[in-house]
């Protein structure tokens, strides 16, 4: 199991987890007529959590909400307009793991997650350092998801 990636993806991604640093950044790839492209979001989690601590308890440091900027890429998924080819955000001060907090995000409050065959990258970045980057893909006999191979091309 593998999440192939354009290279210049790679890139992107990690320069947006340094510049959102000490906070997650949060995004998408997608695939639109054969071309890639990353989609940054805005994480909304610090004004969620200004507006309502006690349901919204974890800071942008250590979590992600959002932003509106993913509501048209997520329906033109839906509408089959582009093929979104993987999530991904940042863990500033943590390893890249896929964390209890990742499936619930992924999740979205179902059983399953939103988008199965959309693989989940998590970039991992320390005293504005990336040092580690891991790929994650939903295994459905396992009902989880699991540590897969980031391929760049």
């Amino acid at each position: 199991m593998e999440v192939r990636i354009d290279a210049a993806s790679f890139d992107i991604i990690k320069a947006h987890a340094l510049e959102t640093y000490p906070n997650e950044c949060c995004g998408m790839i997608v695939e639109r007529d054969g071309i890639e492209q990353v989609v940054r979001v805005t994480n909304l989690q610090d004004e969620l959590h200004a507006k309502d601590p006690e349901q919204f308890p974890r800071s942008a440091k250590t979590a992600y909400t959002m932003g509106a900027e993913a509501a048209p890429v997520l329906l033109a998924a839906e509408r089959g307009e582009l093929h979104l080819r993987a999530f991904y955000h940042s863990h500033p001060e943590h390893d890249a793991y896929f964390s209890d907090e990742d499936r619930k995000q992924a999740f979205g409050g179902w059983d399953e997650p939103n988008y199965p065959n959309a693989g989940q990258i998590v970039v991992s970045v320390f005293a504005c350092e990336v040092r580690n980057v891991a790929a994650f893909v939903w295994d459905q006999s396992a009902r989880d998801f699991t540590k897969a191979d980031l391929a760049l091309r």
